[in-house]
């Protein structure tokens, strides 16, 4: 999954931390430029490669096309990281803070990216300060995001009924190891109960669960603008469509106003009084979450372990300028045209109603799916 890819800091409400100054800010510390071209080369690389492996299932170092496909998507995601970190450090600085360039981590699964840190070496001096720091970056991603959606939109296949590309005839499968059986007979029984059949579905016989993407309201009003209709249900995004998505979820998690994360900024700065109170509401709301989406629960988690739901330190006077309130009216719209309660669904279907299609574009009927998967033993109960 991924992670914040907001600003972070050594510090919290209560008092600074060792190595935090709340004193006069100095020049800016870039930290280590070699250390974040470095990470940025990396991450770039490893969305690259997850797209290509995971995404479109091919290799990008050896296949063209699937390396070209791969090229937009990592393009795309870095697009909008780079402009939302970008967006947080050209304003922190013109507010005086000292702070490091953004550190990208790259991560091997999901988008290939836990988005990136800035490290804030001083308190904010006032509260627009603190609000135009937070809003710059999700306000500049969104805004990349919404011209990748755009640029992505003509990619998209449109399918009435789900359809799945595969390779077929499959390569054979190496009959299981012995202890892979024994897993699986032991597994099996385990996760066909709740809740890990909420979050490891196991397919029946004859059926196959489906990962479906959510439409932000974003994806549906860029969907309008450019093809006349909204996405639909079962439609494949292209490479460019399921990075602009991507930068949607990011931009939407980030703007929930809970401590260290973006909207937590933007709230501290708007109500410092109340904005622990409301973290810590929020925060079980988004425990809470994991109802809809088992990727809450996984947030929930990592805000109350790094002690992230706990936001900075802000003085209360003086008061936002008129700009800042315009600033934070700008997020709150961000907020709302991308945040997905429940980002991904799980759809259970009967193989007669998915269309499967081979690497020639030609059909393969369901009756030789389920013939070739219980030759493979891919069903739980054998």
């Amino acid at each position: 999954m991924s992670s914040r890819s907001d600003s972070s800091t050594d510090a919290h409400t209560d008092s600074p931390r060792p190595g935090v100054n709340a004193g006069p800010e100095g020049p800016p510390d870039d930290g280590r430029p070699f250390v974040a071209v470095v990470l940025f080369l990396a991450t770039t690389f490893t969305c690259f490669m997850v797209y290509g492996t995971q995404w479109a299932a091919g290799d990008p170092l050896t296949d063209p096309v699937v390396a070209a496909e791969s090229a937009r998507f990592a393009g795309g995601l870095m697009a909008i990281l780079l402009a939302h970190e970008m967006g947080h450090y050209l304003v922190a600085r013109r507010h005086g803070f000292r702070l490091s360039l953004p550190y990208f981590l790259p991560l091997p699964f999901a988008f290939g990216t836990l988005g990136a840190i800035i490290r804030l070496k001083t308190l904010p001096k006032s509260r627009t300060a603190l609000l135009e720091m937070g809003a710059a970056g999700p306000i500049a991603g969104f805004v990349v995001a919404l011209g990748v959606l755009a640029l992505g939109m003509p990619e998209i296949t449109a399918h009435a009924v789900p359809e799945m590309p595969l390779q077929w005839p499959p390569e054979p499968v190496a009959p299981p190891s012995d202890w892979l059986v024994a897993l699986d007979a032991w597994l099996a029984p385990r996760l066909s109960q709740w809740p890990w059949n909420v979050i490891f579905p196991v397919d029946q016989p004859g059926e196959m669960t489906l990962f479906i993407l959510a439409n932000p309201p974003a994806m549906d009003l860029v969907g309008e603008l450019v093809l006349g209709r909204v996405p639909g249900r079962y439609d494949n995004l292209g490479p460019l469509g399921l990075a602009g998505w991507a930068g949607c979820l990011l931009t939407g998690i980030n703007l929930v106003p809970i401590g260290q994360l973006d909207g937590g900024h933007i709230f501290t700065a708007l109500a410092p009084r109340y904005a622990r109170r409301l973290s810590r509401a929020l925060l079980v709301v988004v425990f809470l979450g994991g109802v809809l989406w088992m990727g809450w629960v996984v947030w929930a988690l990592l805000l109350l372990g790094l002690r992230a739901w706990i936001g900075l330190d802000v003085p209360e006077r003086p008061g936002l300028t008129p700009r800042a309130r315009i600033v934070a009216v700008a997020a709150l719209a961000c907020m709302i045209l991308s945040l997905m309660p429940r980002p991904f669904e799980l759809e259970r279907l009967g193989l007669d109603e998915i269309r499967f299609v081979d690497q020639h574009g030609d059909i393969v009927s369901s009756e030789e799916i389920e013939a070739w998967r219980s030759a493979a033993r891919v069903e739980p109960d054998q």
